[in-house]
């Protein structure tokens, strides 16, 4: 069994749908998938939905909970407070489960999830993930370039992750310096693990950032120029991070952000897609700037083949 973990409030419950669905229509195999779904707060009609959803693949899914004491001290910020579900790993999942995912539900994926295990070829690691390529708070924290890892998907051996005791050391480093985790369990998980985990190929969490590294930044990288071209152009997953990323924000200029459209319409949210409402401020920024539009244009026709793939 190949058991994926994603913590959810109601808000983001559209997006959770959206990210399970890309992962359930991309498996050859999605009778070997059990989600587990860490409820910050789901209504019983979500819950419904994602159940019927879940089980129309034959993926089977539960639901694990945490006591509001948990969440003491701890601050909402623009993520909410089911963020720190993956803190308390050791304490909601299954102590017979040795291996999970974890993933971000403003994602959607677009290869068959399973196969991220052919990277794994010992069970020395304690998570494997992909570096932030973007700008990151790697040298607050203490850490080399390149050190700083991105928690929006991370392959966890969970046997390591209990003997090294990894979520209550980032949970007490994120309560007693806040002010050094600008991206609260990333930053504090980041600053446990001290550069000691395993790197992923970048196509495992396609960032934005490649566009304009290639664009612009290449000379900078410690990667060769193909490994972001490939993530551009055959991502395994897309992570939409970021300022003007999301894909459900009408005026986002994330290049791929059909996709995720392309997967919503296949949940039950799918007549929701793109109705929520933009500001004024954000429908002038969008039609003022012409120089933006043209770069979102150009980047996205570095992707077109990916986009012709799912018959956008």
């Amino acid at each position: 069994m190949f058991y994926i973990f994603i913590s959810c409030d109601e808000n983001y419950a559209p997006h959770l749908a959206t990210t399970v669905v890309s992962i359930l229509d991309n498996c050859p195999s999605p009778k070997a998938l059990h989600f587990i779904i860490g409820d910050g707060g789901l209504s019983d009609l979500t819950i419904d939905r994602l159940n019927q959803m879940i089980e129309s693949f034959g993926s089977s899914i539960s639901y694990t909970y945490l006591d509001e004491e948990k969440f003491k001290g701890l601050e909402v910020k623009r993520y909410g407070l089911s963020i720190y579900f993956r803190l308390y790993l050791d304490e909601v999942i299954d102590p017979e489960i040795d291996e999970i995912l974890c993933i971000d539900c403003d994602t959607v994926v677009v290869s068959d999830i399973t196969k991220i295990t052919q990277h794994i070829h010992n069970d020395n690691y304690i998570i494997a993930a992909v570096e932030n390529i973007g700008r990151s708070p790697y040298k607050s924290l203490g850490l080399q370039r390149g050190d700083y890892f991105n928690c929006g998907l991370m392959l966890i051996n969970m046997k390591q992750w209990r003997e090294n005791n990894i979520g209550k050391k980032a949970l007490t480093f994120l309560l007693q310096h806040p002010e050094l985790c600008l991206y609260p369990e990333q930053s504090a998980l980041n600053k446990v693990l001290k550069g000691e985990w395993l790197k992923l190929p970048i196509t495992w969490n396609a960032q934005r950032p490649a566009y304009k590294i290639i664009e612009k930044r290449m000379n900078e990288q410690m990667r060769p120029r193909h490994e972001f071209e490939e993530s551009i152009q055959a991502p395994k997953m897309i992570h939409y991070m970021g300022k003007n990323s999301k894909p459900w924000d009408k005026y986002s200029l994330h290049p791929l952000k059909e996709l995720y459209e392309f997967y919503r319409r296949k949940t039950p949210w799918a007549r929701e897609v793109n109705n929520e409402k933009a500001s004024v401020l954000k429908k002038i920024k969008h039609y003022t700037s012409i120089q933006k539009l043209y770069i979102f244009h150009k980047r996205r026709k570095m992707s077109k083949g990916l986009l012709a793939q799912h018959k956008i």
